[in-house]
């Protein structure tokens, strides 16, 4: 697991007593690795992918409204059990280069580690749902693909529903 190697170079730099969560956006799941301290992390893994969370629910491109809303449910049932299980006031990471793509779709850019703030998400998953709801993809400069669609969902579900105030993106 690529987690907890990144996690035990990561927690001796920050300030003493700080949480922190890991997340590992995979095709098929989703991996956390949340402690404090010196502790080893505790790790998670949820039935949530990019790809398997397309393939489910996304028949058109973009996808429809029922299509999002579907998938919305399923990804606020796969994290419900998640958050009781993480590190309090942690703060939430992630080395992932299609997450800092899609940070710069929501004007996040740079190379060094990036914040994506939930607001951010929010704004973002707004655009699309404008264009869910008929206004030209093109107009909004965003990609409509399903695997693209499926990690802004997640994110945004991750971040509101198990309350991260944003995600830092380590660089590559």
């Amino acid at each position: 697991m690529s987690l907890l190697p990144l996690y035990a170079r990561l927690q001796p730099q920050l300030p003493a007593g700080s949480a922190l969560t890991l997340l590992q956006l995979d095709g098929d799941e989703t991996w956390l690795a949340s402690g404090s301290g010196s502790a080893p992390p505790r790790l998670l893994s949820l039935p949530l992918g990019y790809r398997r969370t397309a393939q489910q629910h996304f028949r058109h491109q973009p996808p429809t409204a029922a299509e999002i809303e579907l998938a919305i449910m399923t990804v606020e049932d796969a994290l419900a059990p998640a958050r009781a299980q993480l590190a309090p006031a942690s703060r939430l990471y992630c080395q992932d280069g299609a997450l800092r793509a899609l940070a710069a779709h929501a004007g996040v850019h740079g190379s060094g580690t990036l914040w994506l703030s939930t607001a951010q998400l929010e704004f973002t998953f707004g655009r699309f749902a404008e264009v869910v709801q008929g206004r030209p993809a093109a107009l909004e400069g965003l990609p409509t693909d399903g695997e693209f669609v499926a990690r802004l969902l997640i994110l945004r579900e991750l971040s509101h529903h198990l309350g991260f105030d944003g995600i830092h993106l380590l660089p590559l």
